[in-house]
């Protein structure tokens, strides 16, 4: 079997779905002739969906979204819309409304759409439709089939399951069509608004196919282009390579790929996700209840504790990314001078913490977070932390080379030892000639605080009070360390309020900057990237504070 590390199938995940959706619906119009299936096909199963929660949802949603800018004129004017319109008396307005895309049966199948929307009374509806002009009529002679009559065309209707089918081809609707809450209900409950493309309703051969099309077009893209070195080309081959196989086994095993859109007036936040979910008993489920178990050991952060916060696991492949590292390592110890490197007997502090770093690339992955956070005078300081294997010959190293440095001339600013917390030794480094943007960033007068443990190397950039901070850090990885999340190898967020001021100066669009401005005033201003992986499912996840849903109704109520 396949075995991949979590940063690496995350990495590529996006590209592999979105080309799968795309690559099998473009199959399916294809006009090349195609062998009939063997097996047995259930062709009134839909193999994509796309679904609005419900009327009455969007409504609520409506009154949120102008509600957190004190704008209720703007729902009042859609409600009184919709009175116009006897409030759409017939429909059911709490369940879900869209549209299923078929198969037609035959040798080479062409998808069709059909809409579905939800009916509380025929009559009270074709008395709303008739207040507007429209006519709705029974088909004679068939049962449940009627015509709704508009200006320059009609459309198709079949009754069925509380739900009216809709198509502009009468010939669309001679199905039997499954009752749409058991592809609606379960994309309800998560999304308003969500798309799911049913890989197991796609009969085989056309996924197949859709795989050999995405490998013909990535094996044209294998070839070395000019100016890459070796490193370069072996990474990026492997990498489609990677890709291709991912699309193999996702377009073979996987039961769905889903995106969808949920704007949540309890949690105060707008999610965007995209999914693919395994059958069961596949390799792809294997696969992911073996990447399900696996984390970065930062992944007890909370986005919300910091203005910056990245962390990640990355994949370091032997003939790739180990051996460019190693070069470097090995092109960095020819510079350093023979003092600091001393000889095997007798190894120096740099020899010292080379041999860690080295044994920590060859380990083949990097464990890694960055962060930054605000003094109270409002400056940055910036903490970084990198799991280190064979870490006490780097901490030895490194207070080696502070005590060597102290002996040496021309070291003011260098001081060995400064502070200690939960076994970390740390080191201070106050340089100088700084400019002028690094010192309006972090202060005047920022220091570089450096320590380590068995474990882990720290890093902090500041005024003095990043030196509390990153002892506050710290303390908190050793009284949280255990609490990490399972399936979190990858992580960004950031503040968009507090992250406003460093790029006013450079802004191109000054009338977004003062919404922004106002829109992040309050607060909501979170915004989180992540992806997760259960047992049976992996997900890219986007999260966005109650801020952003501001700052999209004043882009509404500003517009011109």
């Amino acid at each position: 079997m396949y075995r991949v590390s979590p940063s690496s199938y995350i990495k590529r995940f996006t590209f592999t779905v979105c080309f799968l959706a795309v690559g099998v619906l473009a199959f399916a119009q294809s006009d090349t002739n195609r062998e009939p299936r063997k097996d047995k096909m259930d062709w009134n199963q839909p193999i994509a969906v796309a679904a609005i929660a419900g009327i009455d949802r969007v409504l609520e949603d409506i009154d949120y979204l102008f509600e957190t800018v004190q704008k209720p004129e703007y729902p009042a004017m859609i409600k009184g819309f919709l009175a116009q319109y006897r409030n759409l008396e017939g429909l059911d307005k709490t369940k879900p409304l869209g549209v299923f895309v078929f198969l037609n049966e035959g040798i080479s199948p062409q998808p069709t759409v059909v809409g579905f929307v939800p009916v509380k009374d025929l009559d009270a509806l074709t008395q709303t439709l008739d207040e507007v002009g429209f006519v709705l009529a029974p088909v004679e002679g068939k049962e449940n089939r009627y015509t709704l009559a508009l200006p320059s065309f009609s459309i198709h209707i079949k009754m069925a399951h509380g739900y009216a089918f809709l198509q502009i081809t009468s010939e669309a609707l001679d199905r039997y069509f499954y009752n749409p809450d058991d592809y609606t209900s379960a994309l309800a409950k998560k999304y308003d608004i969500a798309g799911s493309l049913l890989l197991k309703n796609v009969p085989e051969p056309m996924r197949m196919m859709a795989v050999d099309l995405a490998s013909a077009k990535l094996d044209e893209q294998l070839a070395r282009k000019p100016g890459e070195d070796d490193i370069q080309y072996m990474s990026r081959k492997e990498t489609l390579l990677f890709v291709n196989k991912q699309f193999a086994i996702i377009a073979k095993d996987g039961d769905n790929l889903t995106f969808g859109y949920a704007l949540s007036k309890k949690d105060k936040q707008i999610r965007l996700n995209l999914g693919v979910k395994a059958n069961p008993g596949s390799e792809l489920e294997k696969e992911l209840k073996l990447l399900s178990s696996k984390s970065s050991q930062y992944s007890y952060l909370n986005a919300e504790s910091a203005d910056f916060l990245g962390y990640t696991v990355v994949p370091l492949r032997k003939d790739i990314e180990q051996k460019k590292l190693l070069e470097l390592l090995e092109q960095s110890e020819a510079k350093v001078p023979p003092i600091l490197l001393g000889d095997d007997s007798n190894p120096g502090p740099v020899a010292k913490m080379l041999e860690s770093a080295k044994a920590t690339v060859q380990a083949g992955k990097l464990d890694g977070h960055i962060q930054m956070q605000q003094t109270s005078k409002g400056k940055a300081t910036l903490i970084a932390a990198l799991k280190l294997n064979e870490g006490e010959e780097f901490q030895q190293g490194l207070k080696d080379l502070f005590e060597l440095m102290k002996q040496a001339e021309n070291t003011q600013g260098i001081e060995s030892h400064v502070a200690e917390v939960e076994g970390v030794t740390i080191h201070k480094i106050a340089p100088d000639d700084l400019k002028k943007n690094t010192k309006e960033f972090f202060g005047e007068d920022p220091m570089i605080f450096i320590g380590c443990d068995a474990n882990e190397c720290w890093l902090a950039m500041g005024e003095d009070e990043a030196l509390e901070l990153l002892k506050k850090t710290i303390s908190a990885r050793k009284s949280n360390g255990n609490q990490n999340k399972a399936g979190a190898s990858f992580l960004v967020s950031m503040k968009l309020g507090s992250l406003l001021p460093l790029a006013k100066e450079n802004a191109k669009n000054q009338e977004f900057m003062d919404s922004a401005k106002v829109a992040f005033a309050s607060g909501g201003d979170l915004m989180t990237f992540y992806p997760k992986i259960t047992a049976d499912e992996a997900s890219l996840n986007l999260e966005l504070g109650e801020g952003f849903i501001r700052l999209i109704s004043l882009a509404i109520a500003n517009r011109k």
